[in-house]
């Protein structure tokens, strides 16, 4: 599969408070600024097969080239983030890497769909799934097919944090993505 799929770019936390789990990588490492996706329906989504529409939050930072994702689930629907609140809050919950190709070609090719835990589509066109304790550590591997924007929105990220001043707004909502990728 190692053709099929690019490198680790991002670990995975689901956390019980978004912004005081951003506080702390702000302020333990550096990591940031953290862009944050606030109350996210997500209708195109299934847990262990079953359809199940679910609303979270997300924020997205730079740790130097990893990507940090904060994900809260908001609501009462049963999901992997609220089950993994549960059981493991604010722990590595999943690793993630860009695919190449289509997902669905990947996963036949590769005899994966047995594995997958939970998939969905973000309203941005990205899709992605999680294969169940797929990692030697027992955390999942996320497999995202995305569009060149959500790649470019990424970058513009990483960007951003290696000009950051470590102060400076470091919580922002998403939509301050594209004004920051402008200013100097």
């Amino acid at each position: 599969m190692s053709k099929d799929v690019g490198a680790v770019f991002q670990q995975g936390y689901i956390v019980a408070n978004l912004e005081q789990a951003a506080q702390e990588w702000i302020e333990r490492v550096g990591a940031g600024p953290f862009y944050v996706m606030d109350h996210l329906a997500m209708d195109n989504y299934y847990y262990r097969g079953k359809h199940t529409p679910i609303e979270l939050s997300m924020a997205f930072g730079y740790w130097g080239p990893m990507q940090i994702e904060l994900i809260q689930p908001l609501g009462s629907a049963t999901s992997l983030y609220s089950d993994a609140l549960k059981s493991g809050a604010g722990k590595l919950n999943h690793c993630a890497t860009f695919i190449n190709g289509s997902l669905d070609e990947l996963l036949d090719t590769h005899d994966l769909r047995k594995s997958i835990i939970h998939e969905g589509h973000m309203p941005t066109g990205l899709k992605f799934v999680y294969l169940d304790s797929y990692l030697p550590d027992g955390s999942h591997l996320e497999l995202i097919q995305a569009t060149e924007e959500a790649r470019m929105g990424f970058q513009g990220m990483q960007a951003i944090h290696a000009r950051w001043d470590k102060k400076t707004r470091p919580i922002r909502p998403i939509s301050d993505l594209g004004k920051d990728l402008g200013s100097p």
